[in-house]
């Protein structure tokens, strides 16, 4: 009789126990396109994002920060995988490119694993931390794009004497915002959510480089991301709106 009990109970607990949702990688799950954001450690700021598409026929193709590559992958016992025939343009691009391209090249040469958590992929080797994390590729219109500033408060806005370039910035992928503010770059996080509604951290950390030639109130931009409320893509242009729903800003695709 006792049997018989202990047997009851241990039915119930079990079918009580919570169901994990915990997926277990594949060749399948890992057929996406994703965007790197970091690698060994260290958040990666390439002027373009820096992606990896797997398609289901072990094909990769991508970015890698200067050129495209191209290549084969295989994927073994649910998490093995590995990387051949790997190949790339031959253009060349400022030093960070170049050297994130370099690390990227490696990792595909060294990783003989994955894990996937939370919508990231970690290609790693043997235990170690991960050598690279990327995050699944928005198809976000507004991201992965960068975004010139045209008009702010409906005013057209200039470019002023020894301005490197546009005022602008970049959502990527990860939750991350980078930017350049008329003379020092710019970073930090946004987060979506509702019906293209957008908040940004309300502390960007910027550069220190100073440019006295150039006569232009970068905190006027940065402003521009506490104000922020909602946004709206149409065709080539970004329109960043205030909380009343009022259009204050106007961006324009690169």
């Amino acid at each position: 009789m006792k049997t018989v009990l202990a047997l009851a109970l241990a039915a119930i607990v079990t079918s009580c126990a919570p169901v994990s949702n915990t997926v277990t990688p594949t060749a399948e799950t890992i057929n996406k396109k994703w965007e790197l954001i970091s690698l060994e450690g260290n958040e990666v700021m390439a002027s373009k994002p820096v992606f990896i598409d797997f398609d289901n026929n072990n094909k990769i193709t991508g970015f890698a920060g200067c050129n495209t590559i191209n290549g084969n992958y295989t994927v073994k016992n649910g998490t093995q995988i590995s990387f051949t025939q790997v190949a790339s343009t031959r253009m060349m691009c400022a030093p960070y490119e170049m050297n994130v391209e370099k690390e990227v090249m490696e990792v595909l040469k060294t990783a003989d694993n994955f894990t996937m958590s939370n919508g990231q992929l970690m290609l790693n080797v043997g235990r170690r931390a991960p050598l690279a994390v990327f995050a699944e590729m928005s198809k976000d219109p507004a991201l992965n794009t960068y975004w010139n500033l045209k008009e702010l408060n409906g005013k057209k806005v200039m470019m002023v004497p020894n301005q490197e370039k546009e005022q602008g910035f970049m959502l990527r992928s990860g939750g991350k915002i980078t930017g350049f503010a008329g003379c020092n770059n710019f970073n930090g996080t946004y987060s979506l959510s509702g019906k293209n509604t957008i908040k940004f951290s309300p502390n960007m950390a910027m550069t220190m480089k100073a440019c006295q030639d150039v006569k232009l109130n970068e905190q006027t931009f940065v402003n521009i991301f506490k104000t922020a409320n909602n946004y709206q893509v149409k065709d080539n242009t970004l329109i960043l709106k205030d909380a009343a729903n009022k259009v204050f800003a106007v961006f324009e695709k690169m």
